[in-house]
């Protein structure tokens, strides 16, 4: 739906201009640079087209290819955008399910993973405060709503890497805690 949204939003550019939009809009997403050069001519092709080529470069090379987005397109693009959930989003996480598969001798790995994701997020929540910091210091005129818009997501960035940081501090307290229980039931259990 990313790539349908800044074709909408940026009609008949070439696949590298949006496959650079994407990667500057939804960097925090690392999409693959193919991700538009993939998608655009999926799009174009399906059954239901939701873009359309209006320019097709000469030989093998697509990048300098053209679109813009059909009526289903657009249609598709603000039901995605609009629709009110109906059900509980799914929630994935990597660190779920290796705890959910984690067997008792390999407690001490996945706490190590856990203190890791915890200093990454650490880290992450600085430099999206330094971000935020930077931000509110620059002049701006004339407004730009757009991207006032967008700006939005500089604001929560922070809250979100310290909620992932204590979480990931909560996960490691309680397996470490496991881990302490197991060690006094079984001495010797990790080599001590």
């Amino acid at each position: 739906m990313a790539v349908l949204g800044l074709v909408i939003e940026q009609p008949n550019q070439t696949v590298t201009h949006i496959a650079q939009c994407l990667d500057r809009r939804f960097a925090r997403s690392r999409f693959s640079p193919s991700t538009a050069h993939n998608a655009l001519p999926q799009m174009a092709e399906a059954k239901r087209k939701r873009v359309h080529r209006t320019y097709e470069s000469p030989g093998e090379a697509r990048s300098e290819d053209r679109y813009e987005a059909t009526y289903f397109g657009i249609e598709e693009f603000e039901t995605w955008m609009f629709e009110m959930p109906n059900t509980t989003p799914a929630w994935r996480d990597a660190m779920d399910g290796r705890i959910a598969l984690c067997r008792p001798e390999q407690l001490p790995r996945l706490i190590k993973m856990a203190r890791r994701e915890e200093a990454i997020a650490d880290d992450q929540y600085q430099h999206a405060s330094l971000r935020l910091r930077n931000f509110g210091t620059r002049k701006r005129e004339p407004r730009d709503f757009a991207r006032e818009i967008r700006e939005v997501l500089l604001y929560i960035d922070p809250k979100r890497w310290s909620d992932r940081s204590e979480s990931y501090k909560e996960i490691a307290k309680r397996l470490e805690e496991i881990q302490r229980e197991i060690k006094a039931s079984k001495p010797g259990a990790y080599g001590d």
